[in-house]
């Protein structure tokens, strides 16, 4: 029923989605996706791949203190990070988004990201990655990435000094990838000092925040930057979301190895202040709000088209129902539609792409 509900109400109210201003910062990166070959192809044989993380770690396992050589086939070269996505997921769902991120010189958009639906301010050159693909997840291989000056004077010029305009005007901004930029801290800090610090309280208005996997950050600097989101909380509804892995990580570091995602959670949003949490599994979600628990299995799908982009998906398609008012149990229906179609078809859905499931 609840699936239904959604469906109808994108139906009828996806249209206002236009209306709603949603920003996306700070990343920036161009993917190549690959796949590692177990067995290369032969007259009589097809090529085999490593289907599982599992096997590639096994693999690699028995070659140590030998050397090894492991072919690729190359599936995609495409705009990556999670800018990238989280945009194309709810600009292709009806959300009107502006982008500020790493995607070309100073004013000058690389010509990869001009595809992307949506407004695009580029402040530095994007970063390179190449993303394992497995049947059960992704393994990124991405090298660090620094700017030598400071980057939110970068952000400021790109934006033709509207940045903070642009910023405290959003119904809702997306911070994503703290984990993996050396200056994300310092950007994400900056955006709530010049945008939001001297605002008044919003809470009709949001801010939903990925981390990325942190599972090199240690305790200082995963509470360092929990503190901030907390502080982003006393201005705008705060929504954290993490994947199961990220909120392990987190049990681990901040509450003495807590392993239920539950805990965790409730830990998390009383330890700092923070309205909404999620957390989502290959096969369940769960959403923490002052109004309750609600916890799903998600929709399953055991043989992927593509996974790289997936949680992306699953926090554009969260946005998309921050922005359209929808109820809690109807935000994780929709968020599970729409990281289904994407998995399963390896393109962003539509607004009437969702009715298939149905």
């Amino acid at each position: 029923m609840t699936r239904e509900k959604v469906i109808e109400k994108l139906q009828k109210e996806g249209a206002k989605l236009s209306e709603k201003k949603m920003v996306v910062g700070f990343d920036g990166f161009i993917d190549t996706t690959a796949r590692p070959i177990f067995k290369v192809a032969t007259k009589e044989t097809e090529a085999k791949y490593f289907e599982t993380i599992s096997d590639f770690a096994d693999f690699l396992k028995s070659k140590a203190n030998k050397s090894c050589s492991v072919e690729l086939k190359v599936e995609s070269k495409s705009v990556g990070g999670n800018l990238a996505f989280i945009t194309m997921a709810a600009a292709t769902l009806g959300v009107s988004v502006e982008s500020i991120g790493m995607l070309g010189e100073i004013g000058s958009v690389d010509e990869t990201f001009k595809q992307l639906p949506c407004t695009l301010h580029a402040f530095a050159p994007p970063g390179t990655s190449t993303c394992l693909e497995f049947d059960d997840g992704k393994i990124m291989l991405a090298p660090t990435y620094e700017l030598e000056d400071n980057p939110w004077d970068r952000v400021l010029k790109a934006t033709g000094g509207k940045a903070v305009e642009i910023f405290s005007n959003a119904d809702l901004v997306a911070l994503v990838n703290w984990s993996e930029l050396t200056f994300s801290q310092f950007l994400w800090n900056e955006t709530y000092q010049k945008a939001f610090c001297h605002q008044p309280e919003d809470k009709s208005k949001y801010i939903l925040f990925d981390l990325c996997d942190i599972s090199r950050k240690n305790e200082k600097e995963v509470g360092s930057v929990l503190e901030l989101i907390g502080r982003f909380a006393r201005k705008r509804t705060a929504v954290l979301s993490l994947n199961e892995n990220e909120a392990l990580v987190i049990g681990e570091l901040v509450y003495d190895g807590l392993k239920d995602a539950e805990k965790i959670a409730q830990n998390i949003k009383q330890s700092y202040g923070i309205d909404e949490i999620v957390i989502h599994g290959v096969k369940f979600s769960l959403l923490l709000t002052d109004r309750g628990l609600i916890v799903k299995d998600t929709l399953f799908v055991p043989k992927p088209v593509k996974t790289t982009g997936a949680g992306d998906h699953y926090n554009g398609a969260l946005s998309t129902g921050l922005l359209l008012g929808l109820e809690d149990e109807e935000k994780v229906e929709l968020v599970h539609l729409a990281a289904n179609f994407y998995v399963r078809k390896g393109c962003s859905p539509k607004r009437e792409d969702l009715a298939e499931r149905i």
